[in-house]
């Protein structure tokens, strides 16, 4: 995961680094600064940052023949647009301990 990758998911993903932040369990200036290029994470806190993404519709793609790195939306922008309605109606989607 690179820096670019990060704030291109990010924004992909339509969080900001304060959800993020809350999402991963990551300082929110850290990820500014990792962002930014002017910090370096270690592996785990990479690993932490990419499957929080993923958890929220993003794919990363790996380099390849036919072009480099890059990511996508899991899910078809139909898909997505039902699914942003869905947890607007209630707010984030969260754990709770409903029976």
């Amino acid at each position: 995961m690179t820096p670019e990758l990060c704030h291109a998911a990010r924004i992909l993903a339509h969080i900001d680094r304060e959800a993020l932040a809350h999402e991963s369990g990551l300082a929110e200036d850290k990820i500014a600064e990792f962002e930014n290029g002017t910090a370096e994470f270690g592996e785990a806190s990479r690993d932490k940052l990419k499957a929080t993404l993923e958890a929220l519709g993003v794919v990363f793609l790996p380099e390849e023949k036919e072009g480099g790195v890059g990511i996508r939306l899991k899910f078809t922008e139909s898909e997505t647009r039902r699914i942003l309605n869905w947890e607007g109606e209630g707010g984030r989607v969260n754990q709770d301990d409903v029976v």
